[in-house]
């Protein structure tokens, strides 16, 4: 289980973008990938990305809840 995120600027012909990148798994391996926002000094595009990295964070705790609770009914 790889756990990370964060936002990353890109600089394309001279303008910002936000990206959103992960890790993500497939086909049993885990993959860094990015997904586009919006334009970094867009407002919407900062909302949106609180939001993937909160939405994320809840995800990758959940999972791991499960994971404990599997460990601790085998220990």
């Amino acid at each position: 289980m790889r756990v990370g995120c964060g936002l990353r600027v890109r600089r394309i012909d001279g303008n910002e973008y936000l990206y959103f990148w992960h890790y993500e798994r497939r086909d049993g391996r885990s993959e860094r990938r990015e997904d586009y926002v919006g334009p970094a000094r867009g407002a919407g595009s900062r909302r949106e990305a609180a939001k993937k990295l909160l939405a994320y964070h809840r995800k990758v705790q959940s999972d791991l809840a499960a994971r404990i609770a599997r460990l601790e009914r085998t220990a």
